[in-house]
């Protein structure tokens, strides 16, 4: 978002540089001396006049309270969980050439980095600074006004000014991801690097056109009569049936609110269900949300359309948790009613031993009579981690041995699921979305649904 350039509200303040403090030093060291030769009285007279007016001079040369013009350049919204940049412009002709230092009033729940920022304007008077932000939590965030420290680089004094320049912001969930996705969609390639595969057998796909041929597309997918019409090699393209239908319910239960990684399991949740309407809508078919905790609370009918995706993100960006357990039988019974043809149903949850997720499970198994079912799971990083680093001493033996029994009792919980004919997806929080979509661009080349 950029702010609206306007005549801005100053604070006008003066500070001494550093060389101005030693000036006042000598010019009391001086007044001391006269005490040993009334001579030095004159000298000191005419030190302290001289220094007033070099003093005087300095002021009339830094910019007074009018004059600066103050915007900020910002992401529209800000992504959540994803590294931004904040530039701030100020512009007065006045200033050109003068040394400054900002320090914007960002939202400390986006923690800006740094916290001032150094620079000098340019001869046109434009000076441009940068800072970094981070976005751990959606929401509605205010920024403050901007503080400018102006100085000459030979200068006695520093000008404060503070610059009034509120913007509203909104944090969404991650829309610079689904940029990102549009860009390898575009290109033809796979979310994740490495994981392009030829199609299965038995896969439901259809002529979708040609293109160039890109390192790393199947060779038997090459059109010779294409290639030597033009030249240059040329590939098939092929697109997986489309018209089909994705169902996305999101748990907002107590569980969620777990953190694993910069973001909460709730957000990473978040995260990946925007990222998949959207390739889904891409790909043609129709997408629905369903947010629950211990009743439902919310539901979007699966559709097309940009508008269908603007609902959702809407709705995502106002997803609140609750400290509740979730009520999986009630949650799946609406869908059921709700649902009037087989879909696919992607379920984002977290799952435990099966002691503690025998409700998830028996409903699970019971959608999945009628629907392709995917429980999405998050795994914590430092639980991973902890599984995974070296075992160097006995209190890193206990703690992988706590990790260890820990995913073993999800791994039985998936196998329990994978019987019954549920899909599973177990990955580790932050590489969530990217995994998701990838099985379900696998399941659309197997033709599941």
């Amino acid at each position: 978002m950029v702010g609206s350039p306007g005549e801005a509200n100053l604070i006008r303040g003066l500070a001494p540089q550093p060389r101005l403090l030693w000036a006042i030093a000598i010019g009391a060291a001086l007044i001391a001396l006269t005490i040993v030769s009334p001579v030095l009285v004159v000298v000191a007279v005419a030190y302290h006049v001289g220094l007033v007016l070099v003093l005087a001079r300095d002021i009339a040369l830094l910019p007074g309270r009018s004059g600066y013009r103050v915007r900020r350049v910002m992401p529209e919204p800000f992504s959540l969980g994803e590294h931004e940049e904040v530039k701030v412009v100020i512009e007065n002709s006045a200033a050109a050439g003068l040394l400054a230092t900002i320090a914007d009033h960002a939202p400390a729940d986006l923690t800006p980095q740094p916290r001032e920022v150094a620079g000098s304007f340019d001869r046109n008077g434009r000076l441009e600074l940068t800072y970094s932000t981070t976005s751990p939590r959606r929401g509605a965030y205010r920024f403050g006004p901007v503080d400018l420290q102006v100085s000459r680089r030979d200068g006695w004094w520093r000008r404060q000014v503070r610059l009034q320049h509120p913007n509203e912001v909104a944090v969404f969930p991650n829309v610079v991801a689904i940029k990102r996705m549009q860009l390898t969609l575009r290109r033809g390639l796979r979310v994740m690097a490495g994981l392009r595969r030829a199609r299965p057998p038995g896969a439901s796909t259809a002529f979708a056109g040609l293109r160039d041929y890109v390192r790393g597309d199947d060779i038997r997918r090459v059109s010779w009569t294409a290639t030597a019409r033009r030249d240059h090699p040329v590939v098939v393209e092929v697109e997986a049936e489309r018209g089909q239908q994705v169902m996305i319910a999101i748990d907002c239960g107590r569980l969620m609110t777990a953190p694993a990684g910069e973001l909460d399991k709730l957000d990473h949740a978040i995260n990946a269900a925007l990222m998949l309407a959207w390739v889904a809508q891409a790909y043609g078919d129709r997408v629905g949300l369903m947010t629950f905790d211990d009743r439902v609370t919310s539901f979007i009918k699966p559709e097309r359309g940009s508008a269908q995706l603007r609902r959702i993100t809407e709705e995502l960006y106002a997803v609140k948790p609750d400290y509740v357990e979730p009520d999986f039988g009630h949650a799946f019974t609406h869908l059921s009613l709700r649902l009037g043809r087989r879909s696919m149903v992607v379920i984002l949850t977290d799952l435990q031993d099966p002691e503690a997720s025998k409700e998830l499970v028996a409903h699970c198994l019971r959608l999945a009579a009628r629907h392709l079912v995917l429980v999405v799971a998050m795994s914590d990083p430092s639980v991973v981690n902890a599984r995974q680093a070296p075992v160097t001493t006995s209190s890193r033996a206990y703690e992988w041995a706590a990790a260890e029994e820990f995913m073993a009792s999800r791994r039985e919980s998936f196998e329990l699921l994978r019987r019954g004919g549920v899909l599973g997806l177990d990955v580790v929080a932050g590489n969530l979305s990217p995994a998701l979509v990838e099985r379900y661009l696998e399941l659309k080349e197997r033709a599941l649904l």
